[in-house]
Protein backbone atom coordinates (compact mmCIF):
# COMPACT_ATOMS: atom_id res chain seq x y z
CA UNK A 1 0.00 0.00 0.00
CA UNK A 2 2.33 2.60 0.91
CA UNK A 3 4.53 1.56 -2.24
CA UNK A 4 1.56 2.05 -4.87
CA UNK A 5 1.07 5.25 -2.83
CA UNK A 6 4.31 6.38 -3.03
CA UNK A 7 4.67 5.63 -6.88
CA UNK A 8 1.33 8.07 -7.64
CA UNK A 9 2.22 10.23 -10.37
CA UNK A 10 1.44 14.08 -9.48
CA UNK A 11 2.10 13.58 -6.18
CA UNK A 12 4.88 14.64 -3.98
CA UNK A 13 5.59 15.52 -0.38
CA UNK A 14 4.77 19.20 -1.54
CA UNK A 15 1.49 18.76 -3.62
CA UNK A 16 -1.74 18.45 -2.67
CA UNK A 17 -2.45 14.85 -2.28
CA UNK A 18 -4.42 11.86 -0.42
CA UNK A 19 -4.79 9.74 2.60
CA UNK A 20 -6.18 6.08 2.38
CA UNK A 21 -7.44 3.74 4.40
CA UNK A 22 -8.33 -0.12 4.63
CA UNK A 23 -10.87 -1.24 7.03
CA UNK A 24 -12.27 -4.84 8.87
CA UNK A 25 -14.81 -4.96 11.59
CA UNK A 26 -15.31 -1.75 12.03
CA UNK A 27 -11.54 -0.69 12.88
CA UNK A 28 -8.63 0.80 10.77
CA UNK A 29 -6.42 -1.70 9.79
CA UNK A 30 -3.49 0.53 7.62
CA UNK A 31 -3.65 4.06 7.00
CA UNK A 32 -1.76 5.37 4.80
CA UNK A 33 -0.67 9.39 2.90
CA UNK A 34 1.19 11.27 0.80
CA UNK A 35 1.02 15.23 -0.21
CA UNK A 36 0.27 18.38 1.76
CA UNK A 37 -3.25 19.74 3.10
CA UNK A 38 -2.40 22.98 2.51
CA UNK A 39 0.22 23.90 -0.02
CA UNK A 40 0.19 27.16 1.27
CA UNK A 41 1.71 26.63 4.96
CA UNK A 42 3.20 23.29 3.96
CA UNK A 43 0.60 21.14 6.43
CA UNK A 44 1.24 17.26 5.43
CA UNK A 45 -1.98 15.12 5.14
CA UNK A 46 -2.39 12.57 8.04
CA UNK A 47 -4.78 10.28 8.77
CA UNK A 48 -7.08 12.87 10.48
CA UNK A 49 -6.50 15.53 7.61
CA UNK A 50 -10.52 16.37 6.91
CA UNK A 51 -11.69 16.18 2.97
CA UNK A 52 -14.64 17.21 1.64
CA UNK A 53 -15.86 13.98 0.05
CA UNK A 54 -18.74 15.28 -2.18
CA UNK A 55 -21.37 12.89 -2.99
CA UNK A 56 -20.00 10.05 -0.87
CA UNK A 57 -22.20 12.06 0.99
CA UNK A 58 -25.30 10.44 -0.13
CA UNK A 59 -25.00 7.68 1.60
CA UNK A 60 -25.06 9.31 5.00
CA UNK A 61 -28.04 11.74 4.04
CA UNK A 62 -30.22 8.21 2.89
CA UNK A 63 -29.17 7.06 6.64
CA UNK A 64 -31.00 10.08 7.97
CA UNK A 65 -33.97 9.40 5.77
CA UNK A 66 -34.41 6.03 7.29
CA UNK A 67 -33.68 7.10 10.53
CA UNK A 68 -37.00 9.50 10.10
CA UNK A 69 -38.68 6.44 8.10
CA UNK A 70 -37.74 4.26 11.45
CA UNK A 71 -38.87 6.82 14.06
CA UNK A 72 -42.38 7.11 12.13
CA UNK A 73 -42.26 10.66 11.27
CA UNK A 74 -41.85 10.08 7.58
CA UNK A 75 -42.43 7.05 4.82
CA UNK A 76 -40.16 6.71 1.74
CA UNK A 77 -43.13 6.17 -0.15
CA UNK A 78 -44.63 10.03 0.93
CA UNK A 79 -44.84 12.62 -1.84
CA UNK A 80 -42.32 15.35 -1.18
CA UNK A 81 -44.73 17.46 -1.89
CA UNK A 82 -46.16 16.20 1.33
CA UNK A 83 -43.63 17.96 3.51
CA UNK A 84 -42.12 20.72 0.76
CA UNK A 85 -45.39 22.11 -0.57
CA UNK A 86 -43.87 24.96 -1.92
CA UNK A 87 -43.08 22.84 -4.73
CA UNK A 88 -44.76 22.99 -7.91
CA UNK A 89 -44.07 19.63 -9.27
CA UNK A 90 -46.93 18.44 -11.59
CA UNK A 91 -46.69 14.83 -10.71
CA UNK A 92 -45.68 13.56 -7.65
CA UNK A 93 -42.09 12.40 -6.94
CA UNK A 94 -41.70 10.36 -3.64
CA UNK A 95 -39.08 10.41 -1.06
CA UNK A 96 -37.00 7.12 -2.56
CA UNK A 97 -37.32 8.19 -5.53
CA UNK A 98 -35.21 11.46 -4.73
CA UNK A 99 -32.64 9.24 -2.63
CA UNK A 100 -32.29 7.02 -5.84
CA UNK A 101 -32.53 9.06 -8.29
CA UNK A 102 -35.68 7.65 -10.61
CA UNK A 103 -37.61 10.94 -9.95
CA UNK A 104 -36.75 12.47 -12.93
CA UNK A 105 -36.01 15.34 -11.29
CA UNK A 106 -33.47 18.15 -13.23
CA UNK A 107 -29.98 18.37 -12.26
CA UNK A 108 -29.56 21.29 -10.20
CA UNK A 109 -26.14 22.24 -11.17
CA UNK A 110 -27.40 22.30 -15.04
CA UNK A 111 -30.08 25.26 -13.68
CA UNK A 112 -27.49 26.39 -12.14
CA UNK A 113 -25.31 26.87 -15.31
CA UNK A 114 -28.63 28.12 -17.17
CA UNK A 115 -30.29 30.87 -14.88
CA UNK A 116 -26.29 32.10 -13.67
CA UNK A 117 -26.78 32.25 -10.30
CA UNK A 118 -23.45 31.82 -8.57
CA UNK A 119 -21.98 28.97 -6.53
CA UNK A 120 -20.67 30.81 -3.87
CA UNK A 121 -24.21 32.64 -2.67
CA UNK A 122 -26.19 28.86 -2.87
CA UNK A 123 -27.58 27.89 0.37
CA UNK A 124 -29.78 25.96 0.95
CA UNK A 125 -32.69 29.24 0.64
CA UNK A 126 -31.49 30.21 -2.40
CA UNK A 127 -31.27 26.88 -4.22
CA UNK A 128 -34.72 26.03 -3.07
CA UNK A 129 -36.00 29.48 -4.75
CA UNK A 130 -34.69 27.72 -7.94
CA UNK A 131 -35.96 24.43 -7.36
CA UNK A 132 -39.43 25.48 -6.38
CA UNK A 133 -39.88 26.57 -9.67
CA UNK A 134 -39.66 23.20 -11.44
CA UNK A 135 -42.72 21.55 -12.42
CA UNK A 136 -42.09 19.10 -15.34
CA UNK A 137 -40.26 16.08 -14.67
CA UNK A 138 -37.67 14.47 -17.29
CA UNK A 139 -39.36 11.47 -17.37
CA UNK A 140 -42.57 9.87 -15.48
CA UNK A 141 -41.37 9.38 -11.93
CA UNK A 142 -40.06 5.60 -11.23
CA UNK A 143 -39.62 4.65 -14.92
CA UNK A 144 -36.43 5.54 -15.40
CA UNK A 145 -32.65 6.59 -13.61
CA UNK A 146 -31.12 10.10 -14.05
CA UNK A 147 -28.17 10.82 -11.60
CA UNK A 148 -29.66 13.97 -9.50
CA UNK A 149 -28.42 15.93 -6.74
CA UNK A 150 -31.75 18.00 -6.36
CA UNK A 151 -33.51 14.54 -5.08
CA UNK A 152 -30.61 15.28 -2.59
CA UNK A 153 -31.51 18.61 -1.95
CA UNK A 154 -35.04 17.75 -0.91
CA UNK A 155 -34.25 15.45 1.37
CA UNK A 156 -32.48 17.83 3.28
CA UNK A 157 -35.21 20.19 3.66
CA UNK A 158 -37.57 17.43 4.31
CA UNK A 159 -35.03 16.41 7.17
CA UNK A 160 -35.23 19.70 8.43
CA UNK A 161 -39.27 20.04 7.81
CA UNK A 162 -39.59 17.11 10.19
CA UNK A 163 -37.11 17.66 12.29
CA UNK A 164 -37.09 20.73 13.33
CA UNK A 165 -33.32 20.77 12.67
CA UNK A 166 -30.86 21.03 9.77
CA UNK A 167 -29.30 18.22 8.16
CA UNK A 168 -26.32 18.87 9.97
CA UNK A 169 -27.49 18.86 13.03
CA UNK A 170 -29.99 15.75 12.80
CA UNK A 171 -26.57 13.89 11.63
CA UNK A 172 -24.57 14.97 14.37
CA UNK A 173 -27.03 13.96 17.18
CA UNK A 174 -28.92 10.83 15.25
CA UNK A 175 -25.96 9.10 12.96
CA UNK A 176 -22.36 10.33 13.63
CA UNK A 177 -22.53 10.69 17.40
CA UNK A 178 -23.40 7.56 18.50
CA UNK A 179 -21.04 6.25 15.99
CA UNK A 180 -18.26 8.04 17.33
CA UNK A 181 -17.10 9.64 14.37
CA UNK A 182 -16.41 13.09 16.08
CA UNK A 183 -15.13 14.44 13.47
CA UNK A 184 -17.38 14.24 10.49
CA UNK A 185 -19.42 16.71 9.84
CA UNK A 186 -22.13 18.23 7.29
CA UNK A 187 -20.36 21.13 6.06
CA UNK A 188 -23.34 23.58 5.80
CA UNK A 189 -21.46 27.17 5.90
CA UNK A 190 -17.77 27.30 4.41
CA UNK A 191 -17.24 30.19 5.44
CA UNK A 192 -16.51 28.91 9.22
CA UNK A 193 -12.79 27.32 9.48
CA UNK A 194 -12.43 23.62 10.12
CA UNK A 195 -9.84 22.20 12.05
CA UNK A 196 -7.37 19.97 9.94
CA UNK A 197 -9.26 20.94 6.90
CA UNK A 198 -7.39 19.85 3.61
CA UNK A 199 -7.96 22.93 0.95
CA UNK A 200 -8.54 21.91 -2.28
CA UNK A 201 -6.28 22.07 -5.35
CA UNK A 202 -7.07 21.21 -9.43
CA UNK A 203 -4.65 18.98 -10.87
CA UNK A 204 -2.26 21.96 -12.19
CA UNK A 205 -2.03 23.14 -8.12
CA UNK A 206 -5.02 26.48 -8.29
CA UNK A 207 -6.93 26.52 -4.89
CA UNK A 208 -10.03 25.51 -5.68
CA UNK A 209 -12.41 25.22 -2.79
CA UNK A 210 -15.60 24.43 -2.34
CA UNK A 211 -18.10 27.41 -2.32
CA UNK A 212 -21.61 26.20 -2.03
CA UNK A 213 -23.23 25.63 1.20
CA UNK A 214 -26.13 23.40 0.84
CA UNK A 215 -25.63 20.05 1.65
CA UNK A 216 -27.65 16.53 1.65
CA UNK A 217 -26.07 16.10 -2.28
CA UNK A 218 -22.66 16.46 -0.72
CA UNK A 219 -21.30 18.43 2.19
CA UNK A 220 -19.49 15.70 4.54
CA UNK A 221 -16.65 16.77 5.61
CA UNK A 222 -14.22 13.86 7.08
CA UNK A 223 -11.39 11.75 7.39
CA UNK A 224 -9.91 7.94 7.01
CA UNK A 225 -9.32 7.56 10.47
CA UNK A 226 -13.32 8.79 11.07
CA UNK A 227 -14.48 6.44 8.77
CA UNK A 228 -13.92 3.35 10.35
CA UNK A 229 -16.98 3.18 12.45
CA UNK A 230 -19.29 3.77 9.33
CA UNK A 231 -17.44 0.50 7.81
CA UNK A 232 -18.39 -1.55 10.88
CA UNK A 233 -22.25 -0.36 10.40
CA UNK A 234 -21.93 -1.32 6.36
CA UNK A 235 -20.38 -4.53 7.66
CA UNK A 236 -23.32 -5.81 10.02
CA UNK A 237 -25.54 -2.83 10.82
CA UNK A 238 -24.01 -1.93 13.87
CA UNK A 239 -25.08 0.83 16.38
CA UNK A 240 -27.27 2.28 14.26
CA UNK A 241 -28.86 -1.33 13.28
CA UNK A 242 -28.97 -3.88 10.75
CA UNK A 243 -32.78 -2.81 9.24
CA UNK A 244 -31.39 0.34 8.50
CA UNK A 245 -28.37 -1.14 6.52
CA UNK A 246 -30.38 -3.62 4.86
CA UNK A 247 -32.82 -0.62 3.43
CA UNK A 248 -29.92 1.41 2.78
CA UNK A 249 -28.46 -1.30 0.58
CA UNK A 250 -32.33 -2.33 -0.98
CA UNK A 251 -31.23 -1.62 -4.63
CA UNK A 252 -34.09 0.40 -6.84
CA UNK A 253 -36.69 -1.46 -9.06
CA UNK A 254 -38.04 0.21 -11.90
CA UNK A 255 -42.10 0.27 -12.77
CA UNK A 256 -41.34 -2.28 -15.31
CA UNK A 257 -39.30 -4.52 -12.80
CA UNK A 258 -35.79 -3.53 -13.92
CA UNK A 259 -33.49 -3.73 -10.97
CA UNK A 260 -30.92 -1.64 -10.90
CA UNK A 261 -27.41 -0.71 -9.28
CA UNK A 262 -28.05 2.09 -7.30
CA UNK A 263 -29.72 1.74 -3.33
CA UNK A 264 -30.21 4.96 -1.37
CA UNK A 265 -26.91 6.95 -1.60
CA UNK A 266 -24.74 3.59 -2.20
CA UNK A 267 -24.17 1.88 -5.53
CA UNK A 268 -23.47 -1.91 -6.01
CA UNK A 269 -21.01 -3.41 -8.30
CA UNK A 270 -17.54 -5.65 -8.55
CA UNK A 271 -14.70 -5.64 -7.70
CA UNK A 272 -12.90 -8.15 -10.11
CA UNK A 273 -14.41 -11.44 -9.15
CA UNK A 274 -16.43 -9.34 -5.63
CA UNK A 275 -19.70 -7.87 -5.16
CA UNK A 276 -19.06 -4.65 -3.44
CA UNK A 277 -21.28 -1.63 -2.65
CA UNK A 278 -19.77 2.25 -2.17
CA UNK A 279 -19.75 5.71 -3.74
CA UNK A 280 -17.63 8.20 -5.02
CA UNK A 281 -17.47 11.68 -4.93
CA UNK A 282 -16.15 14.97 -6.56
CA UNK A 283 -16.22 18.49 -6.13
CA UNK A 284 -14.38 21.71 -7.18
CA UNK A 285 -10.29 20.41 -5.79
CA UNK A 286 -11.47 17.29 -4.03
CA UNK A 287 -12.28 13.56 -5.20
CA UNK A 288 -12.78 10.96 -3.51
CA UNK A 289 -14.32 6.86 -3.05
CA UNK A 290 -15.25 4.56 -0.68
CA UNK A 291 -16.05 0.90 -0.87
CA UNK A 292 -16.54 -1.86 1.02
CA UNK A 293 -16.58 -5.76 -0.41
CA UNK A 294 -18.72 -7.88 2.13
CA UNK A 295 -17.33 -11.33 1.78
CA UNK A 296 -13.71 -10.57 2.61
CA UNK A 297 -15.01 -8.00 5.24
CA UNK A 298 -12.85 -5.44 3.69
CA UNK A 299 -13.54 -1.40 3.30
CA UNK A 300 -11.19 1.29 1.71
CA UNK A 301 -11.19 4.68 1.09
CA UNK A 302 -9.86 7.50 -0.64
CA UNK A 303 -9.55 10.90 0.39
CA UNK A 304 -7.91 13.77 -1.82
CA UNK A 305 -7.54 17.76 -1.70
CA UNK A 306 -6.27 17.23 -6.08
CA UNK A 307 -8.83 16.52 -8.34
CA UNK A 308 -6.32 15.27 -11.31
CA UNK A 309 -6.11 11.96 -9.44
CA UNK A 310 -8.61 9.03 -9.21
CA UNK A 311 -9.13 8.02 -6.49
CA UNK A 312 -11.69 5.14 -8.27
CA UNK A 313 -9.55 3.61 -9.58
CA UNK A 314 -6.65 3.31 -6.56
CA UNK A 315 -8.93 2.28 -4.34
CA UNK A 316 -10.31 -0.55 -7.07
CA UNK A 317 -6.67 -1.42 -7.84
CA UNK A 318 -5.92 -1.71 -3.72
CA UNK A 319 -8.83 -3.88 -3.35
CA UNK A 320 -8.27 -6.01 -5.75
CA UNK A 321 -4.25 -6.26 -4.37
CA UNK A 322 -5.63 -6.81 -1.32
CA UNK A 323 -8.12 -9.74 -2.25
CA UNK A 324 -5.32 -11.79 -4.17
CA UNK A 325 -6.93 -10.35 -7.82
CA UNK A 326 -4.48 -8.92 -10.10
CA UNK A 327 -4.55 -5.36 -9.54
CA UNK A 328 -4.31 -4.14 -13.24
CA UNK A 329 -6.91 -6.83 -14.83
CA UNK A 330 -10.01 -5.48 -16.44
CA UNK A 331 -12.71 -7.63 -17.36
CA UNK A 332 -12.93 -8.50 -21.20
CA UNK A 333 -15.97 -8.03 -23.46
CA UNK A 334 -16.88 -11.73 -25.08
CA UNK A 335 -18.51 -9.94 -28.89
CA UNK A 336 -16.15 -6.88 -28.28
CA UNK A 337 -13.48 -6.32 -31.37
CA UNK A 338 -10.72 -3.60 -31.61
CA UNK A 339 -9.18 -4.67 -34.94
CA UNK A 340 -9.72 -3.34 -38.17
CA UNK A 341 -13.08 -4.67 -38.35
CA UNK A 342 -13.81 -3.37 -34.92
CA UNK A 343 -13.11 -0.15 -35.29
CA UNK A 344 -14.95 0.12 -38.67
CA UNK A 345 -18.29 -0.80 -36.92
CA UNK A 346 -17.87 1.99 -34.45
CA UNK A 347 -17.65 5.14 -36.90
CA UNK A 348 -20.10 6.89 -37.63
CA UNK A 349 -22.43 9.34 -36.01
CA UNK A 350 -24.46 8.10 -32.06
CA UNK A 351 -27.38 9.09 -29.89
CA UNK A 352 -28.03 8.10 -26.06
CA UNK A 353 -31.82 8.00 -26.13
CA UNK A 354 -31.98 8.77 -22.47
CA UNK A 355 -29.82 12.14 -22.28
CA UNK A 356 -30.02 13.27 -25.72
CA UNK A 357 -26.13 13.34 -25.24
CA UNK A 358 -24.45 12.33 -29.46
CA UNK A 359 -21.44 10.92 -30.43
CA UNK A 360 -19.12 11.18 -33.57
CA UNK A 361 -16.55 8.30 -33.99
CA UNK A 362 -13.90 8.90 -36.85
CA UNK A 363 -10.50 7.58 -37.92
CA UNK A 364 -7.54 8.81 -35.59
CA UNK A 365 -3.83 7.87 -36.38
CA UNK A 366 -2.34 5.37 -35.79
CA UNK A 367 -5.45 2.67 -35.89
CA UNK A 368 -6.94 5.20 -33.33
CA UNK A 369 -10.58 6.76 -32.81
CA UNK A 370 -11.79 10.12 -32.08
CA UNK A 371 -14.60 10.99 -29.87
CA UNK A 372 -16.09 14.44 -30.42
CA UNK A 373 -19.63 14.58 -28.26
CA UNK A 374 -21.32 16.87 -26.22
CA UNK A 375 -19.09 17.05 -23.32
CA UNK A 376 -15.70 15.86 -24.24
CA UNK A 377 -13.22 15.16 -27.11
CA UNK A 378 -11.09 12.51 -26.63
CA UNK A 379 -8.86 9.71 -28.69
CA UNK A 380 -8.90 6.06 -27.93
CA UNK A 381 -6.97 3.53 -28.85
CA UNK A 382 -7.52 -0.24 -28.73
CA UNK A 383 -6.73 -2.75 -25.52
CA UNK A 384 -6.69 -5.95 -25.00
CA UNK A 385 -9.66 -6.83 -23.33
CA UNK A 386 -12.10 -5.85 -26.22
CA UNK A 387 -12.35 -2.04 -25.51
CA UNK A 388 -11.17 1.06 -26.74
CA UNK A 389 -9.39 3.07 -24.28
CA UNK A 390 -8.96 7.29 -24.17
CA UNK A 391 -5.46 8.11 -24.25
CA UNK A 392 -3.92 11.32 -22.50
CA UNK A 393 -6.74 13.79 -20.64
CA UNK A 394 -9.23 11.35 -21.59
CA UNK A 395 -7.15 7.98 -19.60
CA UNK A 396 -10.15 5.98 -17.70
CA UNK A 397 -12.68 7.00 -20.52
CA UNK A 398 -12.98 3.70 -22.91
CA UNK A 399 -15.69 2.57 -25.71
CA UNK A 400 -16.77 -0.67 -26.53
CA UNK A 401 -19.56 -1.92 -29.15
CA UNK A 402 -21.81 -5.26 -27.72
CA UNK A 403 -25.18 -6.06 -28.96
CA UNK A 404 -25.68 -3.20 -31.41
CA UNK A 405 -25.01 -0.46 -29.15
CA UNK A 406 -22.14 1.69 -28.54
CA UNK A 407 -21.03 1.60 -24.49
CA UNK A 408 -19.08 4.72 -22.96
CA UNK A 409 -18.07 4.18 -19.61
CA UNK A 410 -14.68 5.41 -17.01
CA UNK A 411 -12.86 3.26 -15.14
CA UNK A 412 -12.98 6.52 -13.16
CA UNK A 413 -16.56 6.07 -12.01
CA UNK A 414 -18.19 3.33 -10.42
CA UNK A 415 -21.42 4.61 -12.34
CA UNK A 416 -22.26 2.23 -15.31
CA UNK A 417 -21.75 2.97 -18.86
CA UNK A 418 -24.18 5.14 -21.44
CA UNK A 419 -25.66 3.25 -24.05
CA UNK A 420 -25.86 5.25 -27.26
CA UNK A 421 -27.41 3.86 -30.65
CA UNK A 422 -26.28 4.84 -34.19
CA UNK A 423 -27.80 8.05 -35.56
CA UNK A 424 -27.96 10.53 -39.01
CA UNK A 425 -24.95 12.98 -39.34
CA UNK A 426 -25.15 16.74 -38.21
CA UNK A 427 -27.21 18.68 -40.36
CA UNK A 428 -25.35 21.65 -42.69
CA UNK A 429 -27.79 24.31 -42.56
CA UNK A 430 -27.42 27.45 -39.82
CA UNK A 431 -28.75 26.99 -36.37
CA UNK A 432 -32.36 28.82 -36.09
CA UNK A 433 -32.19 32.19 -34.49
CA UNK A 434 -34.67 33.15 -31.84
CA UNK A 435 -35.70 33.77 -28.30
CA UNK A 436 -37.09 31.05 -26.31
CA UNK A 437 -38.33 31.65 -22.58
CA UNK A 438 -38.53 28.28 -19.89
CA UNK A 439 -41.71 29.42 -17.73
CA UNK A 440 -40.50 27.08 -15.02
CA UNK A 441 -37.26 29.48 -14.19
CA UNK A 442 -38.42 32.78 -15.51
CA UNK A 443 -34.71 32.24 -17.71
CA UNK A 444 -34.48 33.50 -21.60
CA UNK A 445 -32.48 31.82 -24.30
CA UNK A 446 -31.46 33.31 -27.35
CA UNK A 447 -29.78 32.35 -30.53
CA UNK A 448 -28.25 35.00 -32.55
CA UNK A 449 -25.13 34.44 -34.92
CA UNK A 450 -24.34 30.90 -34.06
CA UNK A 451 -24.38 32.12 -30.44
CA UNK A 452 -26.72 30.37 -27.28
CA UNK A 453 -27.03 32.96 -24.24
CA UNK A 454 -28.87 31.64 -21.44
CA UNK A 455 -29.94 33.20 -18.59
CA UNK A 456 -26.98 35.66 -16.33
CA UNK A 457 -23.80 34.03 -17.36
CA UNK A 458 -24.36 31.39 -20.12
CA UNK A 459 -23.19 32.44 -23.84
CA UNK A 460 -21.45 29.53 -26.06
CA UNK A 461 -20.91 29.22 -29.69
CA UNK A 462 -23.38 26.79 -31.59
CA UNK A 463 -22.68 23.84 -33.91
CA UNK A 464 -24.58 21.29 -35.68
CA UNK A 465 -24.42 18.01 -34.18
CA UNK A 466 -25.96 14.17 -35.22
CA UNK A 467 -29.85 13.64 -34.93
CA UNK A 468 -31.28 17.13 -36.00
CA UNK A 469 -29.84 18.42 -32.69
CA UNK A 470 -27.06 21.45 -32.09
CA UNK A 471 -24.56 21.47 -29.59
CA UNK A 472 -23.63 24.39 -27.31
CA UNK A 473 -20.80 24.02 -24.75
CA UNK A 474 -21.96 21.32 -22.46
CA UNK A 475 -25.55 21.13 -23.93
CA UNK A 476 -27.42 19.76 -26.87
CA UNK A 477 -30.41 21.22 -27.66
CA UNK A 478 -33.17 21.14 -30.67
CA UNK A 479 -36.48 22.06 -32.47
CA UNK A 480 -39.87 20.32 -31.69
CA UNK A 481 -42.88 20.60 -34.44
CA UNK A 482 -44.08 23.62 -32.33
CA UNK A 483 -40.96 25.67 -32.72
CA UNK A 484 -39.85 25.46 -29.15
CA UNK A 485 -36.13 24.42 -27.85
CA UNK A 486 -35.76 21.49 -26.03
CA UNK A 487 -32.03 21.97 -23.92
CA UNK A 488 -30.57 18.79 -23.17
CA UNK A 489 -27.42 18.39 -20.66
CA UNK A 490 -25.44 16.38 -17.91
CA UNK A 491 -28.55 15.57 -15.66
CA UNK A 492 -31.07 17.77 -18.08
CA UNK A 493 -33.02 15.84 -20.64
CA UNK A 494 -35.55 18.17 -22.80
CA UNK A 495 -35.97 20.84 -20.67
CA UNK A 496 -38.83 23.13 -23.02
CA UNK A 497 -38.16 26.72 -23.92
CA UNK A 498 -41.13 28.00 -25.60
CA UNK A 499 -40.96 30.24 -28.62
CA UNK A 500 -41.36 33.96 -27.92
CA UNK A 501 -41.94 36.67 -30.24
CA UNK A 502 -38.75 38.22 -32.91
CA UNK A 503 -37.56 41.15 -31.04
CA UNK A 504 -37.77 39.87 -27.35
CA UNK A 505 -35.17 41.02 -24.96
CA UNK A 506 -34.01 39.46 -21.13
CA UNK A 507 -36.19 39.53 -18.66
CA UNK A 508 -35.88 39.72 -14.96
CA UNK A 509 -33.89 38.30 -12.87
CA UNK A 510 -33.00 34.40 -12.44
CA UNK A 511 -34.76 33.59 -8.80
CA UNK A 512 -32.60 32.57 -6.20
CA UNK A 513 -30.09 35.82 -7.08
CA UNK A 514 -31.64 38.14 -5.04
Amino acid sequence: MEHAIAALPGVRRDTPGLAVGVYADGRALHTSAKGVATVEFGVPIDSRTRFDVASISKQFTAACLLLLARDGRLSLSDDVRTHIPELRLDVPVTIAQCLRHTGGLPEWYALQAITGVPLRVLDEERLMKIVTGIRRTMFEPGTGFSYSNTGYILAAVVVRRVSGRSLAEFARDRLFGPLDMNDTVFRDDTSVPLPRMAFGYTGAGTRADTEESAVGDGGVVTSVADLAPWFGFLADGRVLGADLREALLERAVLADGTVLPYAHGICHFTVGELSAYGHAGGMHGYVGNLLYLPDPGLGVAVLTNQSGLDPVGISMRLARALTGQDPAARPALADAATGETGRTALLGHWRDPASEATLTLEPAEEGGISLTGSAATAVLAPGDDGRWHGQEDAEGAWLALEDGRLLLGDDRSIRWPASFIPCGPPGDGPAPEGAWLNDELGVLAVLRKEVLRVGLTLEVPVTPAPAGTWRAGPFTFRLDEDGDLLLSGSGLRGMRFVAQPEGTAAVGIPPGLV
